[in-house]
């Protein structure tokens, strides 16, 4: 399985499966032995401990932290209490020292039972809960922690999962890198998946827009069928303007515009996007067909004062989901579209979407 899809997918069936993984963290440049938290046994912890650096560490999600009551290990100002990533190290009750891998191996498992309490465990001890973030890997700052949770809950397994770093054993005053952890996964037959690409994969697999409403909206360029949308990831709502019928049947003419407060509002004359949102609109007015997507990035963007740091690859998610619920999959795409009008659709080709490409067709990016 030599592609992205694919080694998520081999992840995910070696994780269903109780048996570890290696998950590549690109930001940290380093690698992690990732399992199931309630798959946990001797030797999964013996085989860890003995190509990591040991510090054995179990992912959870915030609400679970808060249920078994692992506290922060600290909390620094101006950090949300109960956030902080760390917890308080335990034991599980009925283990010895709980050192060894036995010992550690029960704690963990325990750590993720569900009928587990906040007695059942020894506080300090040998094994690190660590809170993961709410949104797991597509959240704003992803880590093996919220991979570990992430591909727990993708085998269908508790949202529970163990990580720790893999050392060099070239220099083992080092961790691990690229081209090792390459070289382990083969030889020990694990699978190989990266951060960013466990993400990528929930993008396509998980609706990133649902639908919140609709109506009828009667504008000064006549009535058009609007339908609003939540953005799963940030809550951010976006819009589609309809004019004509939005079906498989035939190619929709397409213009997707991200919000722009000083050019769709005020007029300025310091950017098109305002000119770009009126032509789409006028050109929907006079063929009777065709879409506007109206795009809110989750921070505010006005130009010449606010710029939005959205990429066109993750707009390009939103856009591909909008267009599946409301049963568009071809749209038509100018030739002298905008750069990023080519980088979004570019991407939406990859969501199994058709774009065509006609001169005469308006399409303009904002």
């Amino acid at each position: 399985m030599k592609t992205s899809h694919g080694r998520v997918r081999r992840a995910i069936s070696a994780v269903a499966t109780g048996r570890p993984v290696v998950v590549l963290d690109d930001v940290e440049a380093q690698g992690y032995v990732v399992f199931a938290a309630d798959a946990a046994t001797r030797e999964l912890v013996t085989f860890t401990v003995r190509y990591t650096s040991g510090y054995v560490r179990v992912a959870l999600p915030g609400s679970e932290c808060e249920r078994l009551n692992l506290p922060p290990v600290c909390h620094q100002d101006g950090e949300p209490f109960g956030t902080a990533t760390h917890r308080v190290a335990v034991d599980f009750r009925e283990t010895g020292t709980g050192i060894s891998s036995i010992d550690r191996a029960r704690t963990i498992a325990a750590l993720a039972a569900p009928d587990a309490t906040a007695a059942d465990f020894r506080r300090p001890g040998h094994v690190v809960p660590v809170h993961a973030g709410r949104h797991g890997v597509l959240g704003t700052a992803p880590g093996a922690a919220e991979a570990a949770v992430d591909l727990a809950r993708l085998g269908m397994r508790r949202p529970a999962g163990v990580l720790c770093e893999l050392v060099s054993q070239r220099n083992p005053a080092a961790m691990a890198d690229r081209d090792e952890l390459a070289k382990f996964a083969e030889r020990h037959r694990l699978p190989l998946v990266s951060i960013a690409e466990i993400a990528m994969y929930r993008r396509r697999t998980e609706p990133q827009a649902v639908r919140s409403a609709e109506t009828t909206l009667p504008t000064v360029a006549g009535t058009f069928r609007v339908v609003g949308f939540r953005d799963t990831g940030t809550g951010c709502e976006h819009l589609a303007m309809i004019a004509g019928s939005a079906d498989a049947d035939a190619p929709m003419p397409l213009h997707v515009h991200i919000e722009c407060l000083s050019g769709d509002v005020f007029g300025s004359l310091a950017c098109r996007c305002g000119a770009e949102l009126d032509s789409a609109v006028a050109a929907m007015r006079a063929t009777g067909t065709g879409m506007i997507i109206y795009l809110r990035p989750s921070t505010p963007r006005a130009c010449g004062l606010l710029t939005s740091t959205a990429a066109p690859d993750l707009l390009s998610e939103t856009v591909a989901w909008i267009l599946r619920d409301l049963g568009v999959y071809t749209v038509r795409l100018s030739d002298d579209a905008p750069e990023l009008g080519l980088l979004m659709f570019g991407a939406i080709r990859e969501h199994g979407l058709q774009v065509e490409s006609a001169v005469s067709v308006w399409l303009a990016t904002g």
